[in-house]
């Protein structure tokens, strides 16, 4: 479905997917294509209920066992960076730190 809608975008003139080095501008080359898949992880520093931890783990593991995003999607491996980026649902309270000499 990608594909149709970037080649729906490039016949309507919304984009330019030809490269942009020059040898291979004056050919019509089209460019390549980088995919960022953006990986969500629950942090350690939230403060959460047992109940809570427990589902977001079966979560987690579920998720583990399942298709990578960029399987899923049917990209090519060689052109994805997945990037992970921590999950806070329930920040930790305050914490005081205290200096031991």
């Amino acid at each position: 479905m990608f594909r149709k809608v970037v080649e729906d975008m490039v016949k309507n003139k919304e984009v330019d997917i030809t490269s942009r080095y020059k040898s291979l501008n004056k050919n019509n080359i089209i460019g390549d294509f980088r995919f960022i898949v953006i990986e969500k992880f629950l942090s350690y520093e939230n403060e959460l209920p047992f109940y809570e931890k427990v589902i977001l783990d079966i979560h987690s593991f579920l998720k583990h066992l399942g298709l990578s995003e960029a399987k899923a999607f049917g990209l090519d491996t060689s052109s994805v960076t997945t990037e992970t980026v921590p999950l806070i649902i329930t920040p930790p309270k305050e914490i005081n730190l205290k200096r031991v000499v």
